[in-house]
């Protein structure tokens, strides 16, 4: 959402309360879900607990995801946006089914190509791989995927994302 943290080095050091470019926000807070469903369920249940009205939730991948939504769909909430980030062939299927609204596909063969370039490159001649222009990381490529896109919002739909999945 483009909110600044207080510490760049420090987890969940975001404002809690405020407002950004698309209104006002309130972040409940954050849960360790192991990348796991049960953690995914956990998580979500204990964020309930301390808000019932939260309505948008990222988890670090799509079983924590399909967690998070049993919790919501436990507890009688279908108003909500989850979105998480990997883009295998489960969470592909788990946007085209509903249970999340969008996954950042990534693309880990392609990872692994250039990670291994790099090592050589950096072996053969010294060189590192140059960061993407404006960004401090090596971006090996993401797709936002969804069936709901919006508009400035660059993205594939499931039966795009379902061709170039993985897993």
């Amino acid at each position: 959402m483009g909110i600044d943290t207080v510490d760049v080095e420090k987890n969940g050091d975001e404002e809690k309360t405020g407002s950004y470019s698309g209104g006002d926000y309130e972040i409940v807070g954050s849960e360790a879900t192991t990348g796991a469903e049960d953690g995914g369920r956990t998580g979500a249940e204990n964020l309930l607990s301390q808000n019932p009205d939260i309505n948008v939730v990222y988890t670090i991948n799509e079983p924590a995801a399909y967690g998070a939504y049993q919790a919501f769909k436990a507890a009688g909430k279908t108003d909500m946006i989850i979105v998480s980030v990997d883009g295998g062939c489960e969470g592909v299927s788990q946007v085209k089914d509903g249970f999340i609204g969008a996954t950042a596909q990534q693309y880990p063969v392609k990872m692994a190509e250039l990670g291994v370039q790099a090592i050589f490159d950096l072996v053969d001649s010294g060189t590192t791989p140059e960061v993407t222009a404006g960004l401090d990381f090596f971006d090996t490529g993401v797709a936002l995927v969804t069936d709901d896109s919006q508009p400035g919002v660059e993205s594939i739909d499931t039966t795009a994302a379902a061709e170039i999945c993985w897993g």
